[in-house]
């Protein structure tokens, strides 16, 4: 095994870089290549000790055929492509020999000390020793499998497949054999076909700064992220012949320094001689060891640069409102600039523009008047021979103590959904920030504002609650300035909530029959927004609701109804509605029988047969009626009170087998319908 101490200078630079797969979250992680007649895939896992259970127990990889002929197939086709571990330790030496990073991760996989031993004047190799061991192992072993896909592979943490075809696509889902008892890992996958190759692009928007035989190069990182992570730097000094001016490839080192501004790779050249042309490309290395095409190329000439760097070191505003700028710079090098030079910029960032120029090399304030509402100063030493030094921007900001304008033409709508946009026109003060929006839900009440910060940008989103009652809602904006000076609020807009909210439903609270006729009483619905009611009625031989009348919603809630028949039901039901035309739940509807006229109910004939033979009486009699319930006959003897004597279902006679002779007897029947109503009773005299 090759020893450590050899390879010192790639342990440096692994830790100088950021390994693809060094996080802290127990999880497979991959990468695959689509190349002409086969795919290329690469993993890791995302911690120390997962790396080293996988290391033991090995990757299972299975692929999925997903797609062919470019039609999804209802039930995917695995393919087992087997367990991946490391070579064993005595497989290693011929890689070893030949590649400095298969040295790397066979040291970390099968070594039995990774402590790094050598000097530095950084300290790097020292903070090293004083990490842990697994976590070295795991880190560089990590780095090197990024720059050797051969000794990824003889790892087993890459596989290389050629059992591919042109009209499919797989997923290669990659699992750690680990036992989840052990760790939980959480597998992977990646989804890939022949038809996902892409010829490698080329490096792109390479720029290049050339101070004191330095050339400062850099170059988009984001853009490339997904196909490289490591370049080769390539120097020639006649525009032809290029050479590569590191052995190794260079990574990106961490992240950018916020979301909104672009990564990008650095990196420092040492040139040899000034007033020389040099020409730099760069080309992308992937994590599978192939190389894109060169970059375009750039060139420049190294330069000497002014040793001495001037600094504003006060910035005092005069009564008269102009500005007094102060710099220091040291003395031995007023033979070395032609002058000074003042620049001026309305932001930190500029551009700069020269103000004041050909100022003495002696001089060392001068007096300025032509001020913004923000300005910011930098003062440039000329050189006499070579680059001249610039200073950092300073800061100036005149006295300003007055507001904007209100802001003006506000507008406000609301969509039934409750989104608000509200809009107005913007203000035109130069040294305009920005504006704050308010709402109220009272027109007099205490405006409350909606931004947190200063809002940007004149149409401002809100959202308010269509469930509440209050129909109207406020709005108001102001606008600030640079020096934070808040306007008068604009006058306040009144917006009108879509209704969406339909009205409460009115309560029947009384009814009577009164003469035979229905009355109604019931309380109105209380919204402030009612505009009617409606009155409904249906008998009990309806199916459907008939409008009966419609009030307005001052009028007192009474109705007489006259409209109806004696032996019928009546049901009654009342509906609000809003201004909007919304309609409200029914009322609890009210159902009110009116009585039939008893006479209507009695039979036609009743009569009595006496047969003194046979000692009876016969009673009969007729009617046309359909709902009869029942016959209930009554019996009394003269001077007696009448008692219920008989009831009959279905028969229209009966029989009085035992009468007394010389008795008189009166006979009654009354009729009771299905409905429960009763007819008067019907009399028959009988002497016996």
């Amino acid at each position: 095994m090759r020893p450590l101490s050899k390879i010192i200078v790639l342990l440096l630079l692994a830790l100088l870089c950021t390994p693809s797969f060094a996080q802290r979250v127990a999880a497979v992680r991959a990468v695959g290549r689509a190349q002409p007649r086969q795919i290329l895939i690469r993993w890791g896992v995302t911690n120390a000790q997962a790396w080293k259970l996988s290391n033991r127990y090995g990757f299972e990889v299975t692929r999925f055929t997903v797609i062919r002929d470019k039609a999804m197939l209802k039930t995917p086709e695995p393919k087992k492509l087997g367990v991946f571990k490391p070579a064993p330790q005595a497989s290693w030496e011929a890689a070893v020999n030949r590649d400095e990073y298969a040295a790397i991760i066979a040291q970390a996989l099968y070594g039995e000390s990774f402590e790094v031993s050598g000097t530095d004047q950084k300290g790097i190799l020292s903070a090293v020793n004083q990490s842990q061991e697994s976590e070295q192992r795991f880190t560089l072993s990590l780095y090197a499998a990024d720059r050797s896909f051969d000794a990824a592979l003889l790892a087993g943490w890459g596989l290389v497949d050629t059992d591919v075809k042109t009209n499919e696509k797989y997923l290669y889902r990659i699992t750690s054999a680990a036992p989840n008892g052990q760790m939980p890992i959480d597998s992977t996958g990646v989804f890939i076909g022949l038809e996902n190759h892409r010829p490698l692009p080329a490096v792109s928007d390479l720029n290049v700064a050339f101070t004191d035989k330095n050339a400062m190069l850099s170059w988009d990182y984001d853009g490339l992220k997904d196909y490289y992570n490591a370049y080769f730097i390539e120097r020639s000094s006649d525009g032809r012949n290029f050479y590569r001016v590191t052995e190794r490839p260079v990574a990106q080192i961490g992240e950018p320094p916020t979301k909104n501004m672009p990564s990008r790779v650095h990196y420092i050249d040492t040139v040899g001689m000034r007033n020389v042309t040099y020409y730099y490309r760069v080309v992308g290395v992937t994590p599978f060891g192939e190389t894109g095409p060169p970059s375009a190329e750039v060139s420049g000439v190294g330069k000497k640069l002014l040793a001495y760097v001037p600094h504003i070191s006060r910035a005092l505003m005069t009564e008269a409102g102009s500005v007094e700028l102060s710099w220091e710079f040291e003395g031995a090098g007023n033979a070395l600039i032609k002058g000074f030079t003042i620049n001026q910029s309305q932001t930190e960032r500029g551009p700069f523009f020269p103000v004041i120029k050909a100022i003495a090399p002696g001089q060392r304030s001068v007096r300025y008047d032509k001020l913004f509402e923000t300005n910011y100063f930098t003062i440039t030493a000329d050189a006499r021979e070579g680059e001249s030094r610039t200073s950092m921007p300073v800061l100036v900001q005149p006295v300003d103590s007055i507001a904007p304008a209100p802001p003006t033409g506000l507008k406000v709508m609301i969509d039934s959904a409750g989104v608000v946009k509200v809009s107005w026109t913007p203000n035109a003060e130069k040294d305009l920030l920005g504006y704050k929006v308010f709402r109220a839900y009272v027109k007099n009440a205490e405006l409350t504002s909606l931004t947190d910060s200063v809002f940007f940008g004149t149409s401002y989103t809100d959202t308010v609650s269509m469930r509440m009652s209050n129909r109207k809602i406020f709005y108001a904006v102001t606008a600030l300035d640079k020096r934070y000076n808040q306007s008068a609020f604009s006058p306040r807009l009144a917006a009108l909530k879509p209704d969406v909210v339909p009205p409460t439903s009115p309560l029947i609270t009384r009814y009577e029959l009164v003469d035979y006729k229905i009355k109604l009483t019931w309380a109105d619905a209380r919204d402030a927004d009612v505009a009617a009611h409606t009155l409904y009625r249906k008998t009990d031989n309806e199916q459907n609701w008939q409008a009966v009348q419609q009030y307005k919603a001052t009028t007192p809630g009474q109705y007489t109804d006259s409209d109806v028949l004696r032996g019928h039901a009546y049901t009654y039901t009342l509906i609000s509605q809003d201004s909007s035309r919304l309609e409200s739940k029914p009322a609890h509807p009210v159902t009110l029988k009116i009585p039939g006229n008893p006479d209507d109910l009695t039979v036609n004939i009743f009569n009595a047969y006496v047969d003194r033979e046979k000692h009876i009486i016969d009673l009969f009699w007729t009617d046309n009626l359909k709902n009869v319930e029942e016959y209930q006959l009554y019996k009394k003897k003269a001077g007696e009170p009448a008692t219920l004597w008989k009831i009959v279902k279905n028969e229209k006679h009966l029989i009085d087998n035992a009468p007394t002779i010389n008795t008189e007897y009166t006979y009654g029947i009354r009729v009771v319908t299905r409905t429960g109503e009763m007819s008067r009773v019907k009399w028959v005299v009988v002497n016996y």
